[in-house]
């Protein structure tokens, strides 16, 4: 079967995206998967690639593979003008990729997405969000300020009293559309929230703050689709070396961070406790496929901190270890992601009249459409 894989995007995390993707296309099964790479560039251009990759050969964007500029909707035209794609795989992480915009785009080609669709994928990437979501559901998070200002002009001096009044200090200040540690960071004073605000005011739109909870970090990462059996795989520990906490670095430099399995400190209970913690996370965002929670084990109990919908497959990535331990190859992994999105795919309407294959007459159409710009 052919399939997409898109890698890159606009967020701040495209170059993660790009280490993510480089992983996925060495290592899907070449005697299941068709693979067609398609490069989404900073600027909003996509790149699809004139021919399949091979086995054993490594992509990289610049490499004359590819057409492209063009815009979203003609280069999945022009994709699907030359070939059958039966599935979508999106290696993307962050804004415009993890969001739901993709999601909803591939939904109106009928196009079966790995992953979340739209409408979790928004929840779970918008922080605030995430937060109303599983507070509903009964979820137990840190404390929160969340406060009327949004980055771009807020007062320091005044937030900052705010949070240690209803938070305390120190605390983490957060944007809402954000990943890979990208937007967080650990203040003490008015003139750590004043930095904070200077380094993504002119990024992110709207913030929060937490509670900093002392206690032992940890993921839980959860395989299947809501409303279908979930399993739950291997809790990991995370203990920066270094860093004050996990942050960006922490997560993508090799050796700054044991990523242990199973955690330290927490006994058979607490391990189940926080699995079934992690799958309640899943089904109150309606998660697909695939979920990552990330936890802090305080000394009464866990807070879930956020929820991935597209966590990480970069090589130091905590989803393939977590996968690895369960007894899943990286291989082994990806196809079941994709194996979860073809069972979901799109629901179409009833068969049309013999006279009237409208999708049929739409795949002629692309194909017209690329042979002509070819």
């Amino acid at each position: 079967m052919d399939i997409a894989v898109l890698a890159g995007g606009r967020s701040p995390e495209h170059d993660v995206s790009l280490a993510s993707a480089a992983q996925v296309l060495a290592h899907l099964d070449r005697g299941r998967w068709r693979v067609w790479p398609v490069y989404l560039d900073l600027h909003g251009g996509w790149w699809p690639r004139r021919e399949p990759l091979p086995a054993g050969v490594s992509w990289r964007p610049d490499d004359g593979s590819c057409d492209g500029p063009l815009r979203p909707g003609r280069a999945l035209d022009r994709l699907l003008g030359r070939t059958d794609i039966g599935a979508v795989f999106p290696v993307l992480h962050g804004p415009f990729g993890e969001d739901g915009t993709i999601q909803g785009m591939l939904a109106l080609y009928d196009l079966p997405c790995v992953g979340s669709g739209q409408a979790a994928s928004a929840v779970a990437m918008d922080k605030l969000r995430t937060r109303a979501a599983l507070a509903a559901a009964g979820v137990p998070m840190p404390r929160a300020y969340l406060p009327t200002r949004g980055l771009g002009d807020a007062s320091a001096e005044l937030e900052f009293a705010a949070i240690a009044s209803t938070v305390g200090a120190p605390a983490f200040v957060k944007a809402d559309l954000s990943g890979s540690t990208v937007g967080v960071q650990r203040i003490e004073d008015a003139s750590g929230l004043a930095s904070f605000f200077a380094e993504f005011g002119g990024t992110f739109r709207r913030w929060y703050a937490e509670e900093l909870v002392a206690g032992e970090e940890i993921t839980v990462a959860v395989l299947g689709d809501t409303g279908s059996e979930l399993e739950a795989l291997p809790a990991i520990g995370i203990y920066p070396k270094h860093a004050a906490f996990f942050t960006h670095e922490a997560k993508y430099v090799p050796g700054a961070t044991d990523e242990v399995i199973p955690p330290r400190g927490l006994s058979g209970s607490e391990l189940a406790a926080v699995a079934e913690l992690a799958q309640r996370c899943h089904r109150a965002l309606v998660c697909d496929g695939m979920s990552r929670t990330d936890m802090i084990m305080a000394a009464d109990g866990p807070r879930v901190l956020e929820v991935n919908t597209i966590p990480g497959l970069t090589p130091t990535s905590l989803l393939p270890q977590a996968a690895a331990a369960a007894g899943y190859s990286f291989g082994a992994l990806l196809d079941r992601l994709l194996d979860l999105a073809l069972r979901r795919a799109p629901l179409r309407p009833a068969e049309p009249p013999a006279s009237v294959d409208r999708l049929g007459a739409m795949r002629a159409a692309d194909r017209s459409l690329a042979s002509e710009q070819a």
